[in-house]
């Protein structure tokens, strides 16, 4: 018996258009469509990009109604309250724990937008072993079948034997509770040597973040050495040697900077191309931080236009999996001390940590953290419940309120591009363009 198709229309059905979806019109034609939701991006004909305008007025039963509903761009539901409800689900996933760990404060350079205060000393074997007691109950607490080790400072490489060693001992661990381990390394890539390098590759760091703030001089104004001599000839050097691990080399962007943001990605491309390096070029915005503000000193924070399009070029469109680690319970941040925090930015800033490695037992939170209501106000941003002016916004589903530290001791941060969407979708299609990941949908 052949079904009778629905007279009811859409809109009768209950669905309605989605409060997330930005669009614009595309010079090859059509219009971009994307959801902030679902994450879905691609190029609608103007025929379809009309029939979402109007689709409350088609059957039901019209195909670019399940299109579109496949899409997240109509939905029958509570959006705002399916977001909260997939953000909470997320910070209770025990998968992995988390640790950064700063087996010293001290450093070699001297950057004045850097957020941390440089502190003297190296972690000592006592508090070594406490990590590793405080990573097994962690292991044990929350079942993880993964282990992420970020290596931190200060810059670590000041202390490449503590590296190696509680590496051994945290690699030893993962084997023991069946544990994936991987592990990562920020630092200013001065002493990325080949002996330090051959060491991380031992202990299984395969990634790194460097920073570069320009080409030549450009660079050495912001990220000097100590005694004030350069540091960008000897970094580059040592990633043009070969290289067992990924590089991804960051460009702090300010307004002092900005203009020689197209010189540095291009050296950095053919800095990969002949060394056969994995270098992977990325420009983030310089943002205010507790710690420079308290040392009285200041960058001009680059605005407008140019802001919107270097943050929105390292952002995806949805936000789906993409939280902060200061909100999550399985993640935490050690200084060399052994003091325990939510945020590495708040690392060495005694007030901001809410217990010790230890003491902490995350089986007993309450009763062992020595600031447990620090502890809890990094979750509860996740998402952040009581902002009636975020909750409302277009972009929540995407950024979620921000960044948990900025929220809570600063001010809030929006993306840059909170009053440009035009900008960041300017910036995706072009992003798009260049991989060759334009989605097409050609359905009438």
């Amino acid at each position: 018996m052949e079904r009778i198709k629905s007279e009811r229309t859409a809109g009768d059905a209950g669905w309605k258009l989605s409060r997330y979806n930005l669009s614009m019109q595309v010079s090859e034609g059509g219009y971009l469509i994307a959801n902030l939701v679902t994450g879905s991006c691609a190029v609608y004909s103007s025929l379809e990009a009309y029939l979402l305008s109007v689709f409350e007025r088609l059957s039901e039963d019209h195909p670019m109604i399940k299109r579109f509903s496949e899409r997240g761009l109509i939905v029958n539901y509570d959006e705002l309250s399916a977001i909260e409800s997939r953000s909470r689900l997320a910070m209770g996933i025990t998968d992995a724990v988390n640790l950064t760990i700063c087996p010293t404060l001290s450093c070699n350079f001297n950057c004045p937008y850097c957020f941390e205060n440089h502190l003297q000393g190296k972690m000592s074997e006592k508090v070594q072993d406490d990590v590793v007691a405080l990573t097994r109950r962690m292991l044990e607490c929350s079942r993880a079948k993964k282990l992420r080790v970020t290596w931190f400072g200060g810059e670590p490489l000041l202390a490449p034997e503590i590296i190696e060693s509680l590496s051994k001992l945290l690699i030893s661990l993962s084997e023991e509770y069946g544990a994936d381990y991987k592990a990562s390394i920020v630092t200013n890539g001065y002493f990325l040597n080949k002996e330090n390098v051959d060491m991380l590759s031992r202990v299984k760091v395969g990634q790194a973040q460097v920073t570069l703030d320009g080409v030549g001089s450009a660079h050495d104004r912001t990220r000097h050495l100590t005694n004030g001599g350069g540091s960008f000839d000897v970094i580059t050097e040592n990633l043009r040697n070969p290289l067992p691990l990924s590089v991804t080399v960051r460009y702090n962007v300010s307004a002092d900077n900005v203009e020689e943001l197209e010189e540095l990605k291009e050296y950095v491309e053919k800095l990969a191309s002949d060394s056969g390096n994995k270098l992977t070029f990325i420009p983030d915005l310089v943002h205010k931080s507790i710690a420079a503000d308290k040392r009285g000193e200041e960058v001009r924070l680059l605005e407008g236009d140019k802001a919107a399009h270097i943050e929105a070029c390292g952002k995806r469109v949805s936000n789906q999996g993409n939280y902060c680690g200061a909100q999550r319970f399985w993640s935490v941040c050690i200084d060399e001390k052994g003091r325990l925090y939510k945020c590495w930015e708040s690392v060495g800033m005694e007030d901001m940590s809410f217990g010790t490695a230890g003491k902490w037992d995350p089986a007993n939170s309450l009763q062992t953290a020595d600031n447990h209501d620090l502890l809890t106000a990094f979750i509860n941003t996740a998402p952040p419940s009581n902002d009636d002016e975020c909750r409302a916004c277009i972009w929540f589903p995407h950024c979620l309120g921000g960044d948990p530290n900025q929220r809570l001791f600063i001010k809030r941060r929006c993306p840059a591009y909170k009053e440009r969407p035009g900008i960041f979708l300017e910036t995706l299609y072009e992003k798009m363009k260049t991989k060759k990941k334009i989605q097409y949908e050609p359905i009438l």
